[in-house]
């Protein structure tokens, strides 16, 4: 397949600082139309042949039908994905210039599947005792994994799956306080409704879940996550895991600092 060539930019420092300000106060923020209509028809293909794939289980890229990781391995788009604009730089500008990638992958769930647990993701990072309610809005909490979730099919009613979010959860300090209608600061769950190509970001200690899909269709999100340099990158297997060769060919510094190269430091 011929390889697709973006033409994207950077958006301005002006907006960049824009949507910081929205991301660091809301937890979230959605941006329409950032894939071209050629990325996504490119990127399900290449999900679907993951699917598809026999031996995507023996390679540990899916546990399921409808789950899979590590995409940057498999095509060379997935990889070139990592550091695509306006992606990279408003990672670089939310964990700082070390940043690099935990994790990447794609939920392509089927009617009647999904996430539909209220979570945070990987545990909870900034926890308070029960007597306090939440963390002070004064104060920014610390931005060490955030999630890049583009949406590859339309997801225009709650029927359809939206992702769901509790705005500015992530000072909360606390787990989800209820699976059926959770709360915070006096704001329950808000869907998230998508095009193909629209991009959201999400603090990865914001209360979120994937809505039921209650639909006849699947619904593909292709996501990866950017992280702080103290948080470690989730390949598997984790203690042997090698980044394969083909992944490096042509890499340049940015994309092999994604990747895990870094000069030396503390601990190191």
């Amino acid at each position: 397949m011929a390889k697709v060539v973006s033409t994207a930019h950077s958006f301005s420092d002006a907006r960049i600082a824009t949507i910081l300000e929205e991301f660091n106060r809301e937890g979230w923020v959605h941006l329409p139309c950032v894939l071209t209509p050629d990325e996504v028809a490119e990127l399900l293909a290449g999900i679907e042949r993951v699917r598809c794939d026999p031996t995507a289980k023996s390679m540990h890229h899916t546990d399921s039908n409808w789950s899979f990781v590590r995409l940057f391995e498999r095509e060379r788009i997935f990889r070139d994905m990592i550091v695509r604009e306006p992606m990279i730089s408003l990672g670089e500008a939310l964990l700082g210039p070390n940043c690099h990638l935990i994790a990447d992958g794609a939920v392509y769930n089927p009617p009647g599947i999904a996430i539909t647990s209220w979570h945070v993701d990987d545990g909870l990072y900034f926890p308070l005792p029960d007597n306090i309610p939440r963390h002070d809005p004064s104060v920014t909490i610390p931005n060490l994994i955030v999630n890049f979730q583009m949406m590859l099919t339309d997801v225009p009613a709650v029927e359809y799956g939206p992702t769901q979010v509790v705005a500015r959860s992530h000072y909360a300090g606390h787990v989800p306080n209820s699976q059926e209608n959770p709360t915070f600061d006096g704001q329950g769950p808000v869907s998230i409704p998508c095009k193909a190509g629209d991009l959201y970001l999400q603090h990865s200690q914001l209360w979120h879940r994937g809505a039921p899909n209650t639909s006849d269709r699947r619904r593909c999100l292709y996501q990866f996550s950017y992280g702080d340099r103290r948080i470690a990158q989730r390949f598997y297997p984790f203690l042997n895991y090698r980044v394969p060769d083909h992944v490096l060919e042509d890499a340049d510094e940015r994309m092999l600092r994604l990747l895990g190269k870094h000069p030396k430091g503390a601990y190191g």
